[in-house]
């Protein structure tokens, strides 16, 4: 037993969606966790002030810890280190020492300016809404926030490496130990701490976060020393395809931090509703979308050096098809169960029918472009294959300015809730996906438009049809059925709704012949366990030549 789950730990995902079935997996746990944080935060705070004032303060932690570690490692770290370590691994190794030594002394010059000015950023955050204790409250969580990151972006260095590796499964794991080290906090901490509770947690879980991952480095044999050498090796490389990369981060970051304030505007509990609506709504965004498009980065890294770029169309558009067969109709169910959803997962005596209401108006919206949303990943990732960091930037840039505006528009103009944040985002995420899209082809020297479209049309036909199949029996169960303001008859509602609603997506589907229904069953055929294997061994298939 020892020796199977040692091999499942210790072995490489060698095709996208066998990488991306890990990545997805455990996506959802993690997923699932940080709605049992919500719930708990719920539980201890409500939509009160002070879990509106934690939100606001981890935005400036967040907004840093994404813009080094997801703009510097995870998309510029993997194509460039996974090119020099086919030619040569001393130079490879020493452009990830360089890396992540200069990244980490960055980050302790910026963190240190972020503890000494806290206040003042909690002042603009707020947009002069909170008071002196919730800016006194405000400046101390984010100082306690903000040492936790410092130890996520090493933490995170080492998941970029161990991905280069296609080592995708302990990786995976790492998200789930930072939640369960913040689930840890809130219930074990918040009764003598109050909001300090889930502040110190996320300390804990960053700690576990790279706890988890060390010890597979042995496996890889790394080779880090703590030189700064940016002229013998591939840093210069990646310096030159940073700054647009690390433009586009911190506009999508700025993006939910400057919604977050516009919350504000509304009331201070807006900013609990939006937050919780994002959290669902993100939920296939992050289990399907960014797992597939996490996951094919190698590949199409791989594919993008070749001059002949036929590969590549065929795993992006494989890829892209794939990630729309899931998410559409993920979609519509958030769509059409919105109440439900939000009832079931953030229903707390202390979260009110009125902050139900106003978070699934946010989600409805929200739901809209979830699409989109997944789409941008996958895109953007092979812009990062094709090492052209900039055109996403300056499409970025550009959606920023416009999402603004409209939120403006909406919420300072005409007075509307919290759900018209949700509105504007879901509009330039459309508008994103599209231009990225339509730049992307002519990149590229186009795509087959009926190998790319059909499928698409085919998907979009099927949920619709589905979200029929999901409203008629929501409406009829809930009517003559199941007295719904009890829990268990309210989540019976919910499942049997989802699951009239899937089988007739998944009945439609194969009716129209979408190839990726056929992927999918043959995928939960392949995903028995036989003798002498195991979950990763039996479901290494990607495209849809290899799974035949």
């Amino acid at each position: 037993m020892i020796h199977k789950y040692k091999r499942l730990v210790l072995k490489t995902q060698n095709t996208i969606l066998s990488a991306a079935l890990i990545l997805a997996m455990a996506n959802g746990v993690n997923a699932i966790l940080g709605f049992v944080k919500s719930r708990l935060l719920v539980t201890y705070f409500g939509d009160s002030t002070e879990l509106a004032v934690f939100y606001t303060a981890d935005r400036i932690p967040n907004l840093l810890y994404s813009v080094l570690v997801v703009g510097a490692l995870a998309t510029v770290f993997i194509p460039v280190f996974t090119t020099i370590y086919k030619k040569d691994k001393e130079r490879a190794w020493s452009t990830a020492s360089t890396m992540i030594n200069f990244t980490m002394v960055l980050f302790f010059i910026i963190g240190s300016l972020i503890f000494i000015a806290a206040p003042q950023l909690m002042r603009l955050l707020s947009i002069g809404k909170f008071g002196e204790y919730e800016i006194y409250l405000g400046t101390g969580l984010m100082r306690v926030m903000v040492l936790a990151q410092l130890v996520l972006v090493g933490s995170s260095f080492v998941t970029s490496v161990l991905q280069s590796f296609r080592y995708f499964f302990i990786p995976a794991l790492a998200p789930i130990a930072y939640s369960i080290g913040f689930i840890l906090g809130i219930i074990f901490l918040s009764p003598n701490f109050g909001i300090f509770g889930p502040a110190l947690g996320v300390i804990i879980g960053a700690v576990l976060h790279l706890c988890i991952q060390l010890p597979l480095m042995k496996q890889v044999k790394y080779r880090l020393t703590f030189s700064f050498n940016f002229y013998k090796n591939g840093t210069t490389e990646m310096f030159k395809l940073m700054p647009a990369r690390i433009g586009s981060v911190l506009i999508n970051s700025l993006t939910a931090t400057i919604s977050n304030s516009l919350a504000i505007l509304v009331s201070t509990s807006a900013v609990v509703h939006l937050k919780f609506a994002n959290q669902l709504q993100f939920f296939p965004v992050y289990l399907v979308g960014f797992s597939l498009a996490h996951a094919s980065l190698p590949t199409l890294s791989e594919e993008g050096d070749n001059k002949n770029l036929g590969k590549f169309k065929r795993t992006f558009i494989t890829s892209l098809h794939q990630m729309m067969f899931l998410v559409i109709p993920a979609s519509m169910i958030l769509f059409i169960l919105r109440v439900p959803m939000v009832r079931i997962v953030f229903g707390a005596t202390t979260f009110s029918w009125e902050a139900t209401i106003k978070t699934s108006y946010a989600l409805a919206f929200f739901a809209l472009s979830i699409f989109a949303q997944s789409g941008i990943y996958l895109v953007t990732r092979a812009f990062y294959a094709l090492k052209d960091t900039a055109t996403p930037v300056k499409l970025s840039a550009l959606t920023i300015i416009i999402d603004v505006a409209l939120s403006l528009l909406f919420v300072w103009y005409f007075k509307l809730g919290v759900w018209s944040i949700a509105f504007s985002f879901s509009i330039t995420s459309i508008l994103y996906f599209l231009s990225l899209f339509i730049f992307f082809i002519k990149k590229i020297d186009g795509l087959g438009k009926s190998e790319l479209l059909i499928p698409i049309t085919k998907i979009s036909y099927a949920a619709l049809f589905m979200g029929i199949f999901l409203y008629l029996p929501l409406k009829l169960l809930d009517q003559f059925v199941f007295d719904t303001t009890r829990t268990i008859p309210l989540i019976v509602l919910t499942v049997v709704t989802g699951v009239v609603g899937t089988v007739v997506y998944l009945l439609l589907t194969w009716l129209f012949k979408v190839e990726e229904v056929e992927l999918l069953y043959k995928l939960v055929r392949r995903l028995k366990f036989k003798k002498g294997t195991n979950l990763i061994a039996t479901t290494t298939i990607g495209t849809r030549e290899e799974i035949r």
